[in-house]
């Protein structure tokens, strides 16, 4: 069984003390616990309890927006890395067949046939050749 909460108020009257019970004031609220809590206290811890909800849900949605944007920019680049790397495939295949189109083009048979049914050359004949031996300076 709980009992009231009786506060005493010491009286000096010079030899001796005497304890006179205090009346609660009108501002102060009897809890149940037996505990006075006057309404302003009250109503301060409330607003810093909510102060602090909310600030503990402003930063949890905050940290959470970031790694939203954080997992979007990320999935963004994969993207254009993927596409950078199709394009690099692509140009590598198309310079193989350039690659090979050039060592066609540079065939000694090729030109040697161009030169002779196109152009009308032909090979010189011996007495048409002409050595010119080199200074050996011009050999480094």
């Amino acid at each position: 069984m709980l009992y009231p909460l009786v506060l005493y108020k010491v009286v000096d009257l010079s030899a001796s003390k005497i304890l006179l019970p205090m009346t609660p004031s009108a501002d102060s609220v009897k809890r149940p616990g037996g505990s006075d809590f006057a309404p302003v206290d009250i109503v301060q811890k409330r607003r810093r309890i909510l102060r602090l909800y909310l600030t503990a849900i402003f930063l949890v949605s905050a940290m959470l927006s970031y790694y939203i944007w954080q997992s979007s920019k990320m999935f963004e680049v994969k993207l254009r890395i993927n596409s950078i790397e199709k394009d690099i495939k692509a140009l590598e295949n198309s310079n193989s067949d350039l690659r090979i189109e050039i060592s066609k083009l540079q065939a000694l048979g090729r030109i040697e046939e161009i030169a002779t049914n196109d152009l009308g050359m032909r090979q010189p004949l011996a007495k048409q050749q002409l050595f010119i031996i080199m200074p050996g300076e011009w050999k480094k």
